[in-house]
């Protein structure tokens, strides 16, 4: 993905990791811990895209630009404007300046 505008990228998406802390009650709760920041920009799926994702465990997902990076993997959690999205797939390409495509899935508490 080639021809995405740099300056489009106006967005900061914090990534992290959930990490598992024991309450004082013996309970074990999960929880985001940031590990950086992530300049995004929006992603709009041709009406096709939109066909094809239907009904498949993509459709209730959003996606979004970012630059090319090694360090961004679908093991790693997004936090988008205080909502925490899981990482589905990422469309990676591996020209320098180009720009890859994350797929999220909002997470839902207690799932």
């Amino acid at each position: 993905m080639k021809n995405y505008s740099i300056s489009r990228l106006n967005k900061v998406a914090e990534i992290g990791k959930t990490v598992n802390h024991r309450t004082g009650a013996g309970i074990n709760i999960s929880t985001f811990e940031p590990t950086g920041t992530l300049f995004y920009g929006s992603y709009n799926r041709t009406v096709t895209q939109t066909y094809q994702i239907t009904g498949t465990d993509l459709e209730d997902t959003i996606a979004i630009v970012v630059r090319h990076t090694d360090a961004l993997d679908d093991s790693m959690m997004i936090k988008l404007n205080s909502t925490l999205y899981t990482i589905k797939s990422i469309a990676y390409d591996d020209d320098p300046n180009a720009f890859d495509i994350v797929t999220l899935k909002k997470t839902t508490k207690g799932a």
